[in-house]
């Protein structure tokens, strides 16, 4: 590779681990709007899923009642399927580490880990904190209600664009199970009042023939995105519950090892176990790096110069799998992987040294390294990957965490450790194919 093009190839990547770095640490608001509204990023880092025992986690215990008319036989399937709508209300919402047990004979304990900002704990109140029965009726009066949740097959936002120049109009779709039971009640006309508990939640206004097609279709002047439609449409479904949940405590724990929150761009920890924690983590990563340059100068920067690429890109897949939430040993595997990509990089460095102090060129000495290195890099992290695969498959939510990060950065380390750093040393090698010293390697004993 000549000179020329390396240099350009170190510009090139130069920019781009720019971008990563500010994609993965800085989070900012779009300076320009878009349609009138100004956006805001998140970096990967924000956007890792924290578990609950480093992020604070919302907890709700509701008392759980039997609708009238129900068996009280019943209650245990009720109940579980009362849990499971309860954390698919909340995971399809994005709330992902949501866990929900049963607390006492008619209790239900719902957590919410990752909770970074106030806004998000509104969010989830807004969703969960006060579920009521939904009721519809042809009067103000809920007392007169022609229709119950266990009347409705289905809740969802929808959207409409008849044309590019009117926009898009959002929905709720409330689609009934017996279309003829609905048509009957309605078939007058008028207004349907729909009740969240005893208050009013909405009301629709219907042509003169009723609900003739079994669903009704409701829209408002808040309804401004998707995302506010869809808000509606997940109130509807938390009064739609098998059991009727009444809230009698609900608090924010702070993480067993300390958490932070945000706001706005500031970030505050909850204690002084959160503080130590994320300072170890940016002194081993800074030690690392500061290992690798004192003891191979030159090639140790290239290589620090690859861990940063490392961290970009494990960071960026870390946030990006919904299920994987980090929690404390997620933690000691993110650092167990780092730690095992500065090894797979020192053992082609290590092996460089062995051939150069052996009397081989320098190029050739790299290029014999990176071939007999190849078997212990792949044994080591395959073996890193393949307990990954076993703790993923474990009961416990904790080895879980543990076992999703030593799964998948493992992968990380094999591509920066066989790919790009062979590409990096190609490029190093145009400027410096002979003199070992710069890389602090020494033909005779003294590397012996």
């Amino acid at each position: 590779m000549t000179k020329k093009r390396s240099k350009a190839l170190f510009i090139l990547f130069a920019i781009i681990l720019v971008i990563c770095l500010v994609a993965t640490f800085f989070s900012f608001t779009y300076p320009l709007a878009i349609n009138g509204n100004y956006y805001r990023y998140s970096s990967f880092l924000e956007n890792v899923n924290l578990g609950q025992d480093i992020s604070s986690c919302l907890k709700i215990v509701y008392r759980a009642d039997l609708p009238e008319n129900e068996q009280k036989s019943s209650y245990e399937a009720l109940r579980n399927s009362t849990i499971n709508e309860l954390k698919a209300i909340l995971q399809d919402e994005g709330y992902k580490d949501t866990t929900a047990s049963t607390y006492s004979d008619n209790s239900i304990v719902l957590n919410v880990g990752n909770l970074l900002t106030r806004e998000a704990v509104d969010s989830v109140l807004s969703l969960v904190g006060n579920p009521a029965t939904i009721h519809f009726s042809m009067s103000d009066q809920v007392s007169e209600a022609f229709a119950h949740a266990k009347d409705v097959r289905s809740v969802q936002a929808y959207d409409y664009s008849a044309s590019q120049e009117i926009g898009t109009t959002y929905y709720v779709l409330i689609r009934f199970k017996d279309a003829n039971k609905i048509a009957e009640a309605t078939k007058n006309g008028g207004s349907v009042h729909i009740f969240f508990g005893e208050n009013e939640f909405t009301s629709v206004n219907l042509n003169n023939e009723g609900i003739t097609d079994g669903y009704i279709l409701f829209t408002s002047d808040s309804f401004e995105t998707h995302e506010i439609a869809n808000s509606y449409a997940n109130r509807i479904k938390t009064g739609m519950l098998d059991l009727e949940l009444t809230q009698i405590e609900q608090n924010v724990v702070e993480g067993s090892y300390g958490s932070f929150t945000r706001t706005g761009n500031r970030l505050h920890f909850a204690n002084l176990s959160a503080i130590l924690m994320w300072i170890a983590l940016g002194v081993l990563v800074l030690a690392g790096f500061v290992f690798l340059i004192v003891k191979y100068r030159q090639i140790g920067w290239v290589a620090c110069f690859n861990l940063l690429f490392f961290i970009c890109i494990g960071l960026f897949l870390v946030q990006s799998i919904p299920i994987l939430h980090i929690n404390f040993a997620g933690m000691i595997g993110l650092i167990l992987c780092f730690v095992l990509a500065i090894d797979s990089l020192m053992e082609i460095l290590e092996r460089t040294k062995k051939y150069y102090n052996a009397d081989a060129k320098l190029y050739i000495a790299f290029k014999t390294a990176q071939k007999e290195s190849l078997l212990k890099i792949f044994l080591s992290n395959g073996l890193l990957i393949l307990s990954g695969l076993i703790c993923v498959l474990m009961p416990s939510a904790t080895i879980q965490s543990f076992g999703w990060a030593t799964l998948v950065l493992p992968f990380v380390t094999l591509f920066i450790s066989l790919v790009m750093f062979r590409l990096f040393i190609k490029m190093y090698l145009a400027f410096n194919n002979s003199d070992g010293k710069k890389c602090n390697f020494h033909k005779g004993g003294k590397n012996a």
